[in-house]
């Protein structure tokens, strides 16, 4: 066997399309955020607040659909009609999430007067959030065909989907926003519509490339029982928390930085933004990652899991270095293109080193939890979320990083020490646990299915 031929380019290969992707998703908030920005900064912070509000509801989602790709993939070619029950039992499954979430967001609307002290602020976030709610089955059922068409490694229909979503989104934003002719101007609240409108148009694309390149999801003669789909989103339900638990980690991380000053917390979103964007490129190798290894567990191939899920962590291991040594080299610019103030860019560039290091391992746990969703072990990434962040991150960073507890005084530096050796435990943790499944599903010497 060839590690490059034969294992590391089909990864690769399949990972730059998911990367492509994610970046695309990752730029729908930006661009919102920009349009509404240079519209008002009231209509940035209504959008900005109310953005935080709605998008863990759509991880959570996210997540919970995302078991389908490692199920789906895990199924032989020929193995049409379980392919078939299973992407019945995920429409259902998207049924139950569009109005659960349609009615959750449309009622944290209604509570944004009591939760945001700001009245100007709280009516643009209201209005924002009662556009967003209605979109949500848009999104919902988009994201389900992706990831039906992602489980066939059928990346093209969600690349065309997204890039033209990007297009008809940053479209759809400046003239609402601003307004064009007839249409009127309705300020920030505006990307709540256009996000809403870019949903149905981009679900409908998507459902008509993916339905062609896989017959099986206009099916419907199947009928499908309501408990089976609900031991589908059961099964989903540790992936959406682990990510909720992460993103709550960091905003929970952000709220600590705020209590230390107004300097401090604009140096910790700045390279917040900065690893987040960086860390897109990691889980689209994670994501290729889930999709090879659940393939090769279900044909019982164990030397190209193995290999793979080797390949992978140390492909990932080599970018998480280049891109330290990248973010150390270049700190000082790459942090000015976000403020001119010297005090915040003196801060954030002291972060810039400890961004690096936890970027290597944050890309390690990232991809390791790939490994694990592809032998279909859905609990490990979570507890290991759970007991990093919420029992060693988030206590220590307080009262280390805010209270000052054996520091000499509170500092930022402190938090997001605490966070680099805390997402260090977990990529140990879940390296060590994926070298453990993977030996244990490895078939014995000899033995042949």
């Amino acid at each position: 066997m060839n590690i490059l031929k034969d294992i590391s380019l089909p990864v690769l290969k399949l990972a730059l399309p998911l990367i492509l992707i994610q970046i695309c998703q990752a730029s729908l908030g930006v661009i919102n955020t920009m349009v509404a920005g240079r519209y008002y900064y009231i209509d940035l912070a209504g959008i900005g607040l109310g953005s935080n509000i709605w998008t863990p509801v759509f991880i959570l989602f996210t997540g919970i659909l995302y078991v389908l790709v490692p199920k789906i993939s895990a199924m032989q070619q020929g193995a049409k009609h379980e392919i078939t029950v299973l992407i019945q039992q995920g429409k259902k499954v998207a049924l139950l999430l569009s109005i659960f979430g349609f009615v959750l967001i449309q009622l944290l609307a209604f509570l944004c007067p009591w939760l945001i002290e700001n009245p100007q602020v709280a009516s643009i976030a209201q209005q924002y959030l009662h556009f967003v709610a209605f979109g949500v089955p848009g999104l919902v059922y988009m994201t389900l065909f992706r990831f039906i068409s992602e489980g066939h490694s059928l990346l093209k229909p969600i690349m065309l989907t997204y890039l033209f979503l990007l297009i008809c989104d940053a479209s759809l934003c400046y003239v609402l926003v601003n307004g064009i002719g007839f249409i009127p101007e309705m300020g920030g609240a505006g990307t709540g519509l256009a996000t809403a409108i870019s949903a149905y148009i981009a679900c409908f694309c998507m459902y008509k490339l993916v339905a062609r390149a896989v017959p099986e999801l206009k099916t419907k003669h199947i009928k499908v029982n309501i408990q089976q789909s609900l031991e589908l989103l059961k099964q989903g339900l540790p992936i959406g928390i682990t990510l909720v638990l992460q993103i709550l980690a960091l905003a929970t991380l952000a709220f600590f930085a705020s209590q230390l000053g107004a300097k401090a917390i604009a140096a910790h979103q700045i390279v917040i933004n900065i690893a987040m964007l960086i860390i897109m490129i990691p889980i689209g190798i994670s994501s290729a990652t889930t999709i090879r290894v659940a393939y090769f567990s279900t044909t019982h191939n164990d030397q190209s899991k193995i290999a793979t899920s080797g390949a992978v962590v140390v492909i990932t291991l080599i970018y998480g270095v280049l891109i330290a040594g990248l973010l150390m080299t270049f700190a000082i610019p790459l942090t000015g293109l976000f403020s001119k103030d010297s005090e915040v860019l003196n801060i954030a560039t002291g972060l810039m080193s400890f961004v690096a290091v936890f970027l290597v391992f944050d890309a390690i746990q990232t991809v390791a939890s790939g490994v694990l969703r592809g032998l279909q072990q859905f609990m490990q990434p979570l507890f290991v979320i759970l007991f990093c962040y919420w029992v060693v991150i988030i206590p220590l960073s307080y009262l280390m990083g805010v209270r000052g507890w054996l520091q000499e005084s509170a500092n930022v530096n402190i938090i997001w020490l605490v966070l680099t050796c805390g997402i260090s435990l977990a990529a140990i943790l879940l390296v060590i646990q994926s070298y453990h499944y993977l030996k244990k599903n490895e078939l014995p010497v000899g033995e042949s299915i």
